[in-house]
């Protein structure tokens, strides 16, 4: 049975890992995993545009120099609208190399112009199927500025994951 779930990150949490450079900031166990509101997770293989979405052009993107061997992200994004408002969608497939600690793919979505600027949405996607196996989720936001992202390692814990490393985060416009 294939299984993918995402986690977001509380914005104190979220603020602290931004900060870090390079460093281990979503490794505490202070940190607290919540569901987010704002984003809506589609399952793998499920069409992204329906229910009045309208699908603009998509952008390819990979972190494959992100200094982990064992982990490769890749994808695509774009903006779009859903009932009329502007969100930004992200198709993400976390492909696990090695054996050992489990990958996966942070990404944090920031608020863009208008928006409210205290905003944080993040989520982690990741893939507990073993070597050579690749895990893919749709997820969308309504906020609609930058997108953080960086490949990971580590392994689920009772109602998240545990992060052991990041590598470095790439900044998406």
């Amino acid at each position: 049975m294939r299984r993918i779930a995402t986690v977001a990150i509380t914005s104190g949490a979220l603020v602290a890992g931004l900060m870090a450079t390079g460093g281990n900031a979503f490794a505490d166990g202070a940190a607290k995993a919540t569901v987010s509101s704002t984003t809506q997770v589609a399952r793998p293989g499920a069409p992204v545009a329906g229910d009045g979405m309208t699908a603009q052009g998509k952008t390819a993107f990979t972190l494959k120099k992100s200094g982990l061997s064992a982990t490769t992200a890749y994808g695509y994004y774009w903006f779009s609208s859903y009932h009329g408002k502007p969100v930004r969608v992200l198709d993400g497939r976390v492909r696990d190399n090695a054996y050992g600690l489990d990958s996966c793919m942070q990404v944090v979505f920031w608020p863009g112009r208008y928006q409210n600027q205290k905003l944080r949405d993040g989520q982690i996607i990741y893939n507990t199927h073993g070597k050579g196996t690749t895990a893919r989720l749709v997820i969308s936001s309504y906020l609609t500025g930058k997108m953080y992202m960086r490949e990971c390692e580590g392994y689920p814990v009772r109602g998240g994951f545990h992060i052991s490393h990041g590598g470095k985060w790439r900044i998406f416009y």
